[in-house]
């Protein structure tokens, strides 16, 4: 617990859990269908909460743990944890085939999409939820946008590894949802498991040291994973600043959520330089690419990144926001603890921010 910021720290990732034999009474029957594979895996299915200590809302994960699928044993969770806000998201096993062409795509979406705008309204404003947009077609999801921000939707999902509705991030044909999200008021959030499909093929990492292992057995984020997972969303990015999307909607706020951050500093740096390059961009642009991430990016680095040496070396420190991942093991154990003691040397102003300040830009008081 770091006293100074505790009852009031913004955490930018947490999940909704359900145990998938649960999921056809909390979403709906194509959702329970596609999640049938993962009934009787101990980190999807088991509704066996434990007793809510100060040891097991850290160490126990997936779907038993404390708070994972009910709203008051989240906030009960939350107020050990000293957590205020929180970001929901949903399993990206649930995300991935709500974003495929598959018949049932829709289907899944919209039950997952209803079942969150519900759960959070019991919330008392502490739990913001983030809708899926599926962008096969641009009309589809200005369609769905539209009625998730109607019914509550405080953020929107979206994939970072396909050309959204077959065009360039940048393109005209994307400026109405920008300017809609814009206005709304509703951040675009790129999560780890959005990069599917940028690589074209699976075959890059069929091999042995490669390969993830499973939720059950560990690392279920495999090492070319962890080293290349960032790659999607630079080049979505690239797209939007040199394409002049936050130029064109300077009210657009977009979250990169565990996909790291120790790859920000370089790569603002790499567009800094390349902007020096390319006079049409520098015509076109007001604001550098450090200015425009310090004004509408927000990233939360893994607990096991050096951030500090990060702010050091690049600045930025506007741009880093704390989160916890909960109830996925890729949160850690003591994330808090690990993050503070990393970010305090900077000063109480640098610990002020990454815990509690930084995250407003996507979750406004």
């Amino acid at each position: 617990m770091i006293p100074s910021v505790h009852g009031r720290i913004n955490d930018l990732d947490s999940h909704l859990q359900v145990a998938v034999s649960q999921w056809g009474d909390v979403f709906g029957e194509q959702t329970a269908r596609m999640g049938a594979m993962f009934i009787g895996n101990p980190f999807f299915d088991d509704a066996a909460e434990p007793e809510r200590t100060t040891k097991t809302i850290w160490h126990k994960k997936g779907s038993a743990a404390p708070g994972a699928s009910t709203v008051e044993g989240r906030l009960a969770t939350m107020d050990m944890m000293g957590i205020d806000r929180q970001l929901i998201f949903p399993q990206v096993v649930l995300a991935i085939p709500a974003w495929s062409d598959a018949p049932n795509a829709g289907a899944v979406l919209r039950e997952y999409n209803d079942a969150v705008l519900h759960w959070t309204k019991a919330g008392k404003g502490r739990l913001r939820p983030t809708a899926l947009l599926n962008m096969t077609t641009i009309a589809g999801a200005i369609a769905e946008a539209e009625r998730v921000i109607a019914g509550g939707a405080r953020a929107v999902f979206i994939q970072d590894g396909v050309a959204p509705g077959g065009f360039s991030p940048a393109a005209p044909q994307l400026d109405p949802l920008w300017a809609m999200l814009a206005k709304a008021g509703v951040p675009i959030t790129f999560h780890i498991g959005g990069q599917q499909g940028f690589f074209g093929t699976d075959v890059w990492q069929n091999a042995d040291l490669l390969k993830p292992g499973s939720f059950s057995t560990g690392e279920p984020v495999g090492p070319h994973m962890l080293a290349t997972m960032h790659l999607s969303v630079q080049n979505y990015l690239t797209c939007m600043i040199f394409g002049g999307v936050f130029e064109r909607h300077p009210d657009l706020r977009v979250g990169i959520i565990e996909l790291g951050a120790t790859w920000v500093g370089p790569f603002v740096d790499f567009l800094e330089h390349r902007m020096d390059i390319s006079g049409r961009v520098r015509s076109a642009l007001s604001r550098r690419p450090t200015q425009i991430f310090r004004d509408q990016i927000r990233v939360t680095p893994f607990f096991f990144e050096k951030t500090a040496r990060q702010i050091e070396r690049y600045g930025m420190p506007e741009i880093y926001a704390f989160s916890t991942d909960f109830p996925h093991p890729e949160g850690g154990t003591d994330p808090i603890g690990i993050m503070a003691a990393d970010i305090a040397p900077l000063g109480d102003a640098a610990l002020e921010g990454f815990f509690v300040g930084n995250a407003e830009l996507l979750l406004p008081a």
